[in-house]
């Protein structure tokens, strides 16, 4: 019997699991079925539990898949030896989260919130999450720290808090987005300008 190539069987993997995203965004995570995907992918259910046992570890993989898509694309932004100007790093994050979101006809930031809803109760997937926005932090915390070395932000500034902020931000992007619309990768460039640009007065 011949057996199958490597390639062939990471092209069964990517079939099932845009079936499971297809499932998921019809119905959401909880209420869809194995029986729903195996449907779906037009397979037996022999072909799909050969490659994901249960449907926690489908739910991992597809969204282990999903955060890797979007991190590809991201990390030469965030890790490019001169550091963008915040208003241009945000159009730029914000753009590669948009086109992710909206790829495939699928809503993906939505498929985030799910994401992020599992992780609560599902220690596998909140690893996972938390994780990946961990690393997002620390690539944040080095941008601040370049910004600082040119002086485009001032020194007396926290890199890390900075990050947070930061992150929250682009957190709330993905939020925004995916619930009630009304922002673009623009809207938020320009945002964040007006914030930059405004003469800020601390009341303390």
């Amino acid at each position: 019997m011949p057996k199958i190539s490597e390639e062939k069987r990471q092209a069964r993997r990517d079939q099932i699991l845009a079936a499971s995203w297809r499932c998921f965004s019809r119905r959401g995570l909880h209420a869809t079925s194995m029986e729903d995907i195996v449907r779906e992918a037009n397979l037996s259910f022999g072909a799909v539990y050969l490659y994901y046992k249960s449907k926690d570890e489908l739910i991992l993989a597809a969204f282990s898949a999903a955060f890797e898509e979007m991190r590809a694309p991201l990390v030469p932004i965030l890790t490019r030896e001169e550091a963008y100007p915040l208003p241009v790093l945000v159009r730029k994050i914000t753009r590669i989260i948009t086109l992710h979101a909206n790829r495939d006809k699928l809503n993906f930031g939505v498929a985030f919130l799910m994401g992020w809803g599992e992780a609560q109760f599902n220690p596998r997937v909140k690893e996972l999450v938390g994780g990946g926005q961990l690393l997002y932090r620390e690539a944040l915390t080095a941008i601040v720290h370049k910004w600082q070395d040119r002086g485009d932000i001032s020194a007396h500034a926290k890199p890390a808090e900075v990050a947070k902020a930061m992150l929250s931000f682009f957190l709330g992007f993905i939020v925004q987005s995916a619930m009630i619309g009304g922002i673009d990768p623009d809207t938020a460039a320009r945002g964040i300008e007006g914030l930059i640009s405004g003469k800020l007065t601390s009341r303390r």
